[in-house]
């Protein structure tokens, strides 16, 4: 893949993982039902060490109170985000769509939550998270189903084309690419050269999701002291946001028109009335990340 500040992805990618299956995790054990994202396997992925912090709820309180305290405003997203991705992807494989490729899938259960559909799973990440995924997999005693394809990717040297086609990827058969909690990491050209090999890739049909950090001019006055602490935030620990977009212009700056139909720009006020309304259990949307649905032309 071309210069995508990679080691700035590789870096990030079991970190941030983890930390997903974190927010899984927790919702199901703290929050109550209807649950927004529905995943009982995410507690057996997690380190020990997570696992006895989520275990215990005065030990949980004190890191999400304290050490967590400025990330849990937005920990709500990642379960609106994955539910809104799902939500489509499911539609799409109602409508044909065989093959799923999930881009720094990390720790992701759909194949064990959906073993029935008759889709094959394509999971992209790094070397050490697809093997830490396998052993923890077989320590919680879960067999990976067969429809399955962990695929480990070097971002720095390999490409994307021949990672998947290697693993038995058609791009004559439609698809549908899950590309979450990554652009706002990377440089706009990186972003804008991801879109171009998947659209080189893939049939007309074909969907993408991502998510994307709205730029600051276009986020409300008082939200915005949110959004700059979440930035440094990550920024101390090494993983600075470096990319945002204003929404309203999305389609121009993806560069979209001539490959892609923009099928959703979906909004946190969107999937906060969707998924969040009318819960006291979990933080509300800040107006942060939105979600960009995109299907290949004919």
């Amino acid at each position: 893949m071309a210069d995508q500040h990679p080691g700035q992805v590789q870096t990030h990618g079991s970190r941030t993982a983890e930390l997903v299956a974190v927010s899984r995790a927790r919702h199901l054990l703290r929050h109550n039902p209807p649950y927004i994202f529905h995943d009982p396997y995410a507690f057996q992925f997690l380190s020990k060490r997570w696992q006895r912090i989520l275990g215990y709820r005065l030990i949980d309180a004190f890191v999400s109170g304290i050490v967590l305290r400025r990330l849990m405003p937005i920990t709500t997203q990642p379960l609106t985000r994955a539910r809104f991705t799902e939500d489509c992807l499911l539609a799409a494989i109602e409508d044909g769509v065989g093959q799923y490729v999930i881009l720094g899938s990390g720790y992701d259960t759909f194949a064990l939550r959906h073993p029935g559909l008759d889709v094959t799973i394509f999971e992209i990440d790094l070397a050490s998270t697809i093997a830490l995924k396998r052993e923890r997999a077989g320590a919680a005693g879960l067999a990976l189903p067969d429809s399955l394809r962990l695929i480990p990717i070097d971002f720095e040297k390999d490409d994307l084309a021949d990672r998947l086609t290697a693993h038995g990827f058609d791009p004559e058969k439609r698809s549908f690419f899950n590309w979450l909690g990554v652009t706002y990491y990377l440089s706009r050209e990186a972003i804008q050269d991801t879109l171009d090999q998947v659209a080189g890739i893939t049939c007309p049909g074909s969907e993408i999701v991502f998510d994307y950090l709205a730029e600051t001019n276009s986020i409300p006055e008082d939200e915005r002291s949110l959004a700059q602490g979440m930035k440094n935030y990550v920024g101390k620990l090494g993983e600075p946001m470096i990319t945002s977009f204003d929404p309203a212009t999305v389609e121009t700056d993806f560069n979209t028109v001539g490959r892609w139909d923009v099928v959703r720009n979906d909004s946190p006020a969107d999937q906060q009335q969707r998924y969040v309304a009318g819960r006291g259990d979990v933080y509300a949307l800040p107006p942060l990340f939105w979600c960009l649905h995109l299907r290949r032309r004919g």
